[in-house]
């Protein structure tokens, strides 16, 4: 055919790289579904992490579209949730155990018991928690960190103001309050206020002798201070119903017992007594 002169035709095929086949379809399916595996974990992990009351909030959101908060119930609140069982629910009955002799000295912790045992663990918790966030957002409280100790005791929650050095709670002598005594007291009083619990509040002193005029002594100095902080308590918003019992113990229970001259020593202590009594006291 090119001796007749035609030019002969040529046909170029192109030949595609093997990668080109698969595109970048895999990438999208792949990270759907690393997706998908981290809300799987991530809803295994707060299965595993709530309380019973905290998974019927989430179905419930899940359900009908909403939640539950603070601002519901009124007023400015730092706690969330909690405090209506345990202060409205009634204090089951003890279920008995017979020893081997007949009697029933060991009571079984009932199963009402365990709950209303966990929960109110749970709402100290969040009342040490609230404390802690509360200062460490006030650069002023956070300078006061060492004055406040929250600890859990077999009476119930036991927070205390403690004088450190050069930095008292109360004017020397006097039961006024210092701006840092104000300000703690100001804190313990948002948290106070919301828990159902009553309050018992003890004055304390050093062992430093003081001698006032008329014989007014530590004696009269720790429990003119624990009433001053009553009157500062209740003026912050603390139903005056429930601090029941105020007391001054002087020096007699320090707190550091190995220096009992130490400003630590001098202390507002105030216990919430735990609302669930021992089984024991209610046979």
């Amino acid at each position: 055919m090119a001796e007749n002169g035609e030019r002969p035709i040529v046909v170029k095929r192109v030949k595609k790289g093997g990668h080109d086949a698969h595109g970048g379809s895999w990438k999208v399916a792949y990270a759907d579904f690393m997706t998908a595996m981290m809300a799987f974990f991530l809803l295994m992990w707060i299965l595993q992490t709530t309380s019973k009351e905290q998974k019927e909030g989430i179905a419930q959101y899940f359900t009908t579209g909403s939640v539950m908060n603070s601002s519901t119930s009124g007023g400015d609140t730092i706690l969330t949730g909690g405090q209506e069982s345990l202060e409205t629910a009634a204090a089951p009955q003890a279920l008995p155990f017979v020893g081997f002799d007949g009697s029933n000295e060991f009571p079984v912790l009932s199963p009402q018991r365990e709950r209303l045992v966990e929960k109110e663990k749970e709402l100290f918790g969040r009342a040490r928690i609230a404390l802690e966030e509360a200062m460490r957002s006030d650069a002023d409280l956070m300078e006061l960190h060492d004055s406040l100790v929250v600890s859990e005791t077999k009476e119930g929650l036991r927070i205390q103001l403690i004088d450190q050095l050069n930095r008292p709670l109360f004017v020397s002598g006097s039961d006024e309050l210092t701006p840092n005594g104000a300000r703690l007291t100001g804190l313990l009083a948002r948290v106070l206020k919301q828990m159902p619990h009553s309050l018992s509040i003890e004055g304390h002193t050093d062992a430093v002798p003081f001698a006032g005029k008329n014989g007014y002594s530590n004696w009269e100095l720790s429990s003119q201070r624990a009433l001053a902080f009553r009157r500062r308590l209740i003026k912050l918003g603390v139903a005056e119903e429930k601090i029941v019992r105020v007391v001054g113990k002087a020096s007699t229970e320090p707190y550091l017992k190995n220096d009992p001259q130490a400003p630590q020593n001098r202390r507002i202590s105030v216990l919430l007594p735990s609302l669930v009594t021992d089984e024991k006291d209610d046979d």
